[in-house]
């Protein structure tokens, strides 16, 4: 790579010129620069991203860049014309499922050399991304399992899923980031929870949709699963206030009972089940 490829640092620069154009997704009915755009700077990262983790110093300010860029990217405040068919809505989330593969694959896996508050930002669009199709729209949206980009808060829970469970090995830097996805997926889980029991309560004899209940049960199995390795960990290797997260939940949990969905109260007992031998702090030795 030549050096004036890091003396002028272009995805830097791209980052910056992309993430005006990435502001104004849908503020125009049928413009579609931005698909360009997100398009192109994708592609960029792609050569940018590696060469940056060689590189740290002289690309700081990419990241600095980046972090906002995607975050109006993935969470525009315009909203999506209802003029868009069930197509374009699939084609518009598979570019921000690209975006959160970036993540997953160029950078989380290479923590030790991306700066810390990018990977705090990071995780919390994940974390946002994650619970965006239940925190958005009427609880009782007909429509829902086309518009709450299901596979975006799938791709964005199973990355968090996946990256709160490095091994114990792992370096510093991995056991850091280890720790915000754990606090990230424990609070999405939380969130996910209460919501659900309330809008069940207010839909009355009502199912919620199927995307519902199908995140629901997903959140109950990561839950289950979670439980499970913190259980085979070392007290001392597992953060307090992670622990303090995870009893919090139980009471929500009990909540969930009285939910008259089949799927969610099977998984529901798989989570319920492995709270057994932590309904107490465990002590250090």
């Amino acid at each position: 790579m030549p050096d004036s490829y890091i003396v002028h640092k272009t995805p830097e620069r791209f980052c910056y010129a992309f993430g005006r154009i990435l502001e104004e997704k849908y503020s125009q009915v049928r413009s579609n620069t931005w698909i360009t755009a997100i398009t192109c700077l994708l592609d960029v990262l792609q050569v940018g991203i590696p060469v940056s983790l060689k590189n740290q110093a002289e690309f700081a300010g990419m990241w600095k860049a980046l972090a906002p860029c995607l975050e109006n990217f993935l969470f525009c405040p315009n909203e999506a014309p209802s003029s868009l068919t069930a197509e374009e809505h699939e084609e518009h989330e598979a570019l921000d499922v690209r975006v959160v593969s970036l993540l997953r694959d160029e950078v989380l896996p290479h923590s030790d050399a991306v700066p810390r508050p990018f990977l705090v930002h990071a995780m919390n669009l994940l974390n946002r991304g994650s619970i965006h199709s239940a925190a958005q729209g009427p609880f009782i949206d007909t429509e829902s399992s086309r518009t709450l980009r299901e596979d975006f808060a799938k791709t964005c829970f199973e990355t968090l899923l996946q990256f709160s469970f490095i091994s114990k090995q792992a370096a510093w830097a991995e056991g850091s980031l280890t720790k915000l996805a754990v606090s990230a997926l424990v609070q999405r889980c939380h969130a996910v929870l209460c919501k659900y029991v309330e809008d069940e309560r207010l839909s009355g004899k009502c199912p919620l949709p199927r995307a519902r209940t199908s995140e629901m049960t997903s959140v109950l199995k990561a839950i289950a699963t979670l439980l499970v390795t913190l259980k085979k960990s070392e007290v001392t290797d597992v953060d307090e206030d992670i622990w303090r997260q995870v009893i919090d939940m139980y009471p929500v949990l009990v909540d969930c009972t009285i939910s008259t969905c089949p799927r969610v109260s099977k998984a529901l007992r798989q989570a319920l089940q492995e709270y057994g031998g932590l309904l107490h702090h465990p002590t250090k030795k």
